[in-house]
């Protein structure tokens, strides 16, 4: 189980790759409609790991799959990418 410091420093890493690839809208788009079903969408996001660890090291992306099981830091991930947005 992750840290809450380590989640922090995740979730930012993740939201700061969003926003530098200019992708904010589609990801909050994304997030926002995965929240009721969070955990078939870490399930999914299982699945998408061979075409993501272009972007992340595999167990980085372990970790992200892990904290995004939980509605509550999907919520923080997409609040963090509005603020980097500057919204």
């Amino acid at each position: 189980m992750l840290g809450e410091e380590e989640k922090e420093r995740l979730l930012n890493e993740v939201a700061n790759r969003i926003v530098k690839m200019r992708l904010s809208d589609v990801a909050i788009f994304l997030l926002e409609s995965s929240k009721p079903i969070s955990f078939l969408s870490s399930q999914f996001l299982i699945f998408l790991r061979p075409f993501i660890s272009v972007y992340f090291s595999p167990q980085t992306y372990d970790k992200l799959i892990e904290i995004l099981n939980d509605r509550n830091n999907i919520e923080k991930l997409i609040k963090l990418i509005e603020e980097k947005e500057g919204r």
